[in-house]
């Protein structure tokens, strides 16, 4: 069991990688609406016949790997505040400078306007929207594009992504997160809620809880893609890594492609296991792709609104891959701009970047303990070598 262990928690992962490819798939897929009004012909959307889009695809991934990366976060901090304190510093102030430069910038040479009545009321909606890791309300924004009305139609998962932060903190409150089997039911349960809100068709509205939480059916998609990469994670010492598995996983997702509401119901087993085999993958040494910086956020948060500029600057529809091709490079240069001018510079000195470096050292370091305290016919602790798996910080 040891092995596998280490197998799902080697030190040269591919998680950077992915991450970035994932942000560029989103691009590729945003060409298509943006480029000719309709994603109808995206070919995610076609394969999938009408469940998923690459962008929606390249999200629930972020979703999934996010719930496993958080949850090696949780454990290796030091208290509830540490972890929040983290969660906050990577995740503000490069959305911060996104939404002061679509403001100050964007808004003004488009002709578009914040809505409100007086500047303070302007003002105040732009700070509370920011907070609450959302677009500030606008109108009149590229209205002759393909697309228009929207700035950055992207920014929506953000403050989803941030409330599953909140919902970690929780589960470390409560001791939760090393009740695996506890959150195994759960998510189980949020994959079946998840099917039966597509199967039945279900709309909530829900005033109050809408303003705090945002939409339910939104939930419903995200949350079990969540939890099912804190599962992953606490369950990593029982999975094994097998190309086998892998493959058959890809067999499942082409098949859920074709059924109706498969994706829902086997994406978050099947998209899970293959994203963390490729992660983790001996075989696809990509862990070099991270060294200069992890450009994925600043690649989500800059795509959308230099396509939209893009479109309206060309002034008419155009192909997708032309789109792509444009707006790729330019979203790169700003995502190198807002990683090192921004999200680097409010990481820990000598963290500059998550990883799970520091939960495998420590790890390591618990089971090499362990193994000596067994030759010397010492009794271990029970708190190192809990039944988990889990590594208390």
């Amino acid at each position: 069991m040891g092995a596998m262990k280490n197998d799902w928690m080697a030190k040269a992962n591919n998680f950077d990688f992915i991450r970035l490819a994932l942000a560029v798939l989103v691009i590729y897929s945003h060409s298509f609406p943006l480029g000719l009004g309709s994603e109808q012909s995206e070919p995610f959307h076609a394969f999938t016949r009408g469940q998923m889009t690459g962008g929606a695809v390249a999200v629930d991934l972020f979703f999934v790997m996010s719930g496993f990366l958080i949850s090696a976060s949780a454990e290796r901090s030091s208290s509830v505040f540490s972890y929040l304190k983290k969660r906050v510093a990577r995740i503000y102030p490069a959305f911060l400078v996104s939404a002061v430069l679509t403001a100050v910038i964007v808004l003004p040479s488009i002709s578009a306007t914040i809505v409100g009545t007086s500047w303070w009321m302007r003002f105040g909606d732009f700070v509370l929207q920011t907070l609450r890791l959302r677009e500030f309300d606008y109108t009149g924004a590229f209205l002759s594009n393909p697309y228009p009305g929207a700035i950055n139609g992207s920014v929506w998962s953000i403050q989803f992504e941030f409330w599953c932060y909140i919902g970690v903190a929780f589960l470390m409150t409560l001791g939760l997160l090393r009740r695996r089997a506890w959150l195994l039911g759960i998510f189980v349960l949020a994959v079946a809620v998840s099917v039966a809100f597509q199967v039945e068709g279900w709309v909530f509205g829900g005033k109050m809880l809408g303003v705090v939480l945002s939409s339910p059916q939104l939930w419903a998609r995200l949350l079990p893609l969540y939890l099912a990469g804190v599962v992953f994670y606490l369950y990593r010492d029982r999975i094994r890594m097998s190309g086998w598995l892998a493959l058959a996983s890809v067999v499942l997702l082409v098949v859920a492609a074709r059924v109706p509401y498969g994706c829902a119901a086997l994406f978050p087993f099947a998209g899970t296991y293959l994203v963390f085999y490729l992660a983790f993958a001996s075989w696809l040494p990509l862990h070099a792709a991270g060294r200069f910086g992890d450009f994925s956020y600043g690649t989500y948060l800059y795509a959308f609104p230099i396509m939209q500029l893009l479109m309206r600057s060309i002034g008419h529809p155009v192909a997708p891959v032309l789109l792509f091709a444009y707006a790729t490079p330019l979203t790169l240069i700003a995502a190198v701009a807002s990683w090192y001018g921004v999200e680097r510079r409010f990481l820990r000195r000598g963290r500059r970047k998550e990883s799970l470096e520091a939960v495998i050292e420590k790890h390591t370091s618990r089971m090499d303990s362990v193994q000596t305290l067994a030759v010397s016919g010492a009794r271990p602790v029970a708190a190192a070598t809990s039944g988990t798996g889990s590594i208390d910080s």
